[in-house]
């Protein structure tokens, strides 16, 4: 019924806490694991989450770092951090990115479960009350266009669900659900889809411009992450793609 993703670099851990929900029969029915932050957004190009439990300490991105790049991504909206007592500062810190708790290691595995199945509970009643209020009020729809507009103007920009929320004056949570109902797709995967598009356009128009430059012109600040998103919803490399489309104008 609900996908949930588990962040932490520690396997032993990763793989009990996954063991517990599995057994413990909640609401999340698809998990997905992942041992850092890097892992974790390469989980999230295939895989969303209706919630994200992740350790704070971490190499590379920490836990905080970690539900930033998500929040801005609009990935996911509700997260869980995990910590020991001495991280409890970072915890605090956590509470303000508008996480909704936080459990101390060693995991208890009734509080666990207790939690979880609380967060889902008050998903799947959002979810519920989000489908009405499409169903009754057809300014709704009104909101997606609005959201459309602003991605069609601005998609080179940084654009985010939040930026979203406040275009619209809806909350995060709902805005992703309404506009997965109306488009079929979620907002981050409608965002790459309209960006690679403009690429496109791009690497046929100007064989002499950098594929990073393209890639940036379009959105995309990580040149690696333009090339695996590129490569993914078109099949190939952006300079494979801008070969193909040369050899077919000289044919």
């Amino acid at each position: 019924m609900l996908n949930l993703l588990i962040v932490d670099d520690e396997m032993v851990i990763l793989h009990g806490i996954v063991k517990i929900i599995r057994e413990g029969k909640t609401p999340f029915t698809r998990i997905e694991s992942a041992l850092d932050a890097c892992e974790a957004l390469s989980v999230m190009e295939d895989f969303a989450p209706d919630l994200i439990m992740t350790d704070i300490h971490m190499p590379e991105m920490n836990g905080l770092e970690l539900i930033q790049e998500v929040k801005e991504r609009g990935a996911c909206g509700r997260f869980i951090i995990l910590t020991g007592h001495d991280e409890f500062e970072y915890a605090r810190q956590a509470l303000r990115h508008q996480v909704i708790d936080y459990l101390l290691k060693p995991i208890n595995k009734m509080e666990l479960l207790d939690l979880l199945r609380t967060v889902a509970k008050t998903i799947l009643e959002e979810e519920q009350d989000g489908a009405k209020h499409a169903r009754s009020d057809s300014q709704y729809s009104f909101h997606v266009e609005k959201i459309l507009r602003h991605i069609d103007q601005h998609y080179h920009r940084d654009l985010s669900l939040d930026q979203c929320s406040e275009l619209t004056g809806l909350h995060p949570n709902y805005i992703s659900q309404l506009f997965k109902k109306e488009t079929g797709v979620s907002f981050v995967q409608y965002l790459h889809h309209y960006r690679i598009e403009k690429a496109k356009e791009l690497l046929k128009k100007d064989g002499g411009l950098p594929v990073q430059v393209i890639g940036n012109q379009v959105g995309f600040e990580n040149p690696q992450h333009f090339m695996k998103v590129f490569k993914k919803l078109v099949g190939c490399t952006p300079g494979a793609y801008r070969e193909s489309d040369a050899k077919g104008d000289g044919a």
